[in-house]
């Protein structure tokens, strides 16, 4: 089991009404403990986003922070928009997963997205990397601006495109609706981009964010 899982299985029992878990502080505070290791677990799963493990106990308490101050807004925001969220109060297990993969997602926005409102530069977060590791760094590099990428060919463009809907996974500010936005913008239809029934593999609800910029991540291997 990894650490969502067991973080599932041992902390939803004892939250009889998923609720509490934005109403009590320290019970939110708790997921985010099991939120941390699960960020650890997923990052060494997936390589343009493996660089973000050397930084996790740096950036975390960053993470911690801007989730805690945002709690009361959460909730309220889930009656307001009837999103995911909203969806998954009636149990403590579905509760708990959103706030882990609402964790992940906010790590990665402040610290790969450089548009992001609350960015964290984190080249000049000094950590002593293993040499053997540390060209992962480059993978920040691979954020390339719309101009440049409509240079390239359209079928490494749909490559590209698919590497960005498939690192939406755990992005709950970027729908279907603005991904075919984002195709458009290439001539593409995200139907074609995507593999038939791909469109129903993610409920991404959108939340009300810089919904302009995009955060294209593209592998060039």
């Amino acid at each position: 089991m990894n650490s969502k899982q067991i973080a599932i299985k041992f902390l939803a029992p004892k939250i009889e009404d998923p609720k509490m878990i934005f109403i009590d502080k320290n019970i939110f505070k708790s997921i985010l403990d099991w939120a941390r290791d699960s960020a650890r677990e997923f990052f060494t799963t997936q390589p343009t986003k493996f660089f973000l493990v050397h930084y996790i106990d740096d950036i975390a308490p960053i993470v911690d922070k801007y989730l805690i101050n945002r709690v009361n807004k959460m909730y309220k925001d889930a009656f307001k928009k009837r999103n995911k969220l909203f969806m998954n109060l009636n149990s403590s297990e579905k509760t708990i997963e959103w706030i882990i993969n609402r964790y992940i997602n906010v790590f990665i926005s402040l610290s790969t997205n450089n548009r992001y409102k609350e960015y964290i530069d984190i080249t000049k977060i000094k950590i002593d990397l293993d040499k053997n590791e540390a060209y992962y760094i480059s993978d920040i590099e691979e954020i390339i601006d719309f101009e440049n990428l409509k240079k390239l060919p359209k079928k490494q463009i749909k490559k590209a495109l698919q590497n960005v809907w498939e690192d939406s996974k755990y992005d709950f500010e970027f729908d279907i609706e603005e991904f075919d936005e984002l195709c458009q913008i290439f001539n593409l239809c995200s139907r074609n981009v995507l593999e038939i029934g791909s469109l129903s593999e993610l409920e991404l609800i959108k939340e009300s964010i810089r919904s302009e910029y995009y955060q294209v991540i593209i592998n060039f291997n």
